[in-house]
């Protein structure tokens, strides 16, 4: 490989052993709480989607894990194709992780490429590199699917990305007990069936099927999987959110497919909407999240509200007008942690004074990204033990390896046991034994998730979506 002296410069400091690049030496980095090692430089793919061939722009958002860029430091980011150094546009996008630094950015630049042959490319990424070619001005995203992308390839390093939350790469899901390889094999068996037949029709998006496919790019590298979370993101804000006016029942809000869809393409039109669904879900619902005898509130809407703000907040984003994000999820915190019985039980009017374990199972997952990534809220741990120690003790039906539907008999439902939504509930009990280090709750969940993968019916579009929108960070939670 040939490059020009001012080309070898910088990519000295970003070496890694894979270019062996002659007198290659390490450099300290000086940006805060970063050492310039290895992990700066980034293997991509250059991946054109369209049906075309030849000169075309390349473009999308590049995720970085914690403390590789900072804000303003669009200058420090090159890339190299076949060993010379390319014209790139860099904006960083607003949204940062906890520890300031910048989640990931939009990179743009012309390559020739021809559908169905990728090209492998090298981004550096630290505070010693510097581009030696002239920056491209930026393009602004009107497109509904890019007709060339460029895409890390490592699921290593995509998962500590942190984009889709905290997982594990497929090649590193558990090889025991049996259910964990079966999960992962019939994720992509059923996931082709599915795609097959609806990929890109909105209505399939429930449950957040934008997410998945997104989620499994990140942990395969597989850039099929990019490509179908962005065609089905996209297809429900066009199809759905914007025809009505981002006027929606919570139990269609899919908004972790759009925020993704936002930072891995720069498409400010998805951080719009997040925005709009929030603030009408301020409006609606946050006053009422704690009166359990409200004619509506459930589990449900509260955890799709506490995630729309959620979302909103992590990515900055402005509807109609500026919001207090942070202020509104701990209001919505506050209002659903209170609705919790002595027992650890939320029974609510809306469900004739039941409780539904599913969809306590996605309150849980709204609180734990809010610990996690928003406050570390000291209520939060109490409340889910409480709630999980009582529903095994009083919702889980050993011989039916699933939690009863609702706690008791209702006009719309029984208490029936339903594996099918076992994967719904089971990241509790992951997070809750990787806080505590109780193994008791990890033993649980493995009897819970493999019980959700041996009953699970994954032929129907729902259900699959259910398996596959959450349980995935259960594979991290549990080690």
């Amino acid at each position: 490989m040939q490059a020009s002296h001012k080309t070898a410069h910088w990519l000295c400091w970003g070496c890694v052993a894979l270019l062996a690049w002659p007198g290659c030496q390490l450099a300290p980095d000086r940006s805060p709480q970063v050492s310039l090692v290895a992990r700066d430089t980034v293997q991509l793919q250059l991946v054109r989607l369209d049906a075309g061939a030849g000169d075309v722009l390349v473009s999308s958002g590049i995720p970085l894990p914690p403390g590789y860029l900072w804000p303003g430091a669009n200058a420090n980011v090159a890339l190299v194709v076949a060993g010379a150094e390319e014209s790139i546009s860099v904006e960083i996008l607003s949204p940062t992780h906890g520890d300031g630094s910048a989640r990931g950015f939009l990179i743009q630049f012309r390559h020739s490429l021809v559908a169905g042959t990728p090209v492998p490319a090298l981004l550096l990424v630290g505070s010693q590199v510097t581009r030696g070619t002239p920056d491209r001005p930026k393009t602004p995203v009107t497109w509904s699917r890019p007709a060339a992308v460029a895409l890390p390839v490592s699921a290593d390093y995509l998962v500590r990305t942190q984009l889709v939350g905290l997982t594990l790469p497929v090649a590193q899901s558990p090889a025991t007990p049996p259910a964990f390889p079966t999960y992962e094999s019939d994720f992509v068996t059923f996931g082709d069936q599915h795609w097959a037949g609806e990929g890109g029709d909105w209505v399939y998006n429930y449950y957040d099927r934008a997410l998945i496919w997104y989620a499994w790019w990140v942990r395969t590298g597989d850039s099929r999987y990019w490509d179908r979370g962005t065609i089905d993101a996209v297809a429900y804000r066009r199809d759905y959110l914007e025809p009505n006016g981002y006027a929606l029942q919570p139990h269609n809000s899919q908004l972790e497919g759009l925020e993704l869809h936002y930072l891995l393409t720069g498409d400010e039109r998805s951080r719009y909407a997040i925005a709009r669904v929030a603030e009408l879900f301020a409006l609606i619902w946050t006053p009422y999240l704690g009166d359990i005898n409200d004619t509506y509130v459930e589990g449900r809407i509260q955890a799709r509200t506490l995630l729309s703000h959620y979302l909103a907040w992590r990515l900055n984003a402005v509807g109609d007008s500026p919001r207090d994000w942070q202020a509104l999820m701990e209001q919505d915190v506050t209002k659903i942690v209170q609705t919790q019985q002595p027992d650890g039980s939320y029974r609510f009017g809306a469900w004739e004074g039941q409780h539904s374990n599913y969809m306590t199972g996605l309150v849980h997952d709204a609180l734990i990204k809010y610990y996690t990534f928003a406050q570390a809220d000291a209520r939060i741990p109490t409340a889910l033990k409480k709630t999980l120690d009582w529903m095994w003790a009083t919702q889980w039906v050993p011989a039916a390896r699933g939690f009863k539907y609702v706690s008791g008999a209702m006009s719309t439902g029984d208490e029936t046991p339903a594996a099918d939504l076992n994967m719904l509930i089971v990241t509790g009990y992951g997070w809750y034994y990787q806080l505590s280090r109780d193994a008791t709750y990890r033993v649980r969940g493995d009897d819970i998730f493999t019980g959700g993968v041996d009953l699970a019916w994954l032929n129907g579009y729902k259900q699959f979506n259910q398996n596959y929108t959450s349980s995935f960070r259960y594979l991290l939670y549990r080690q």
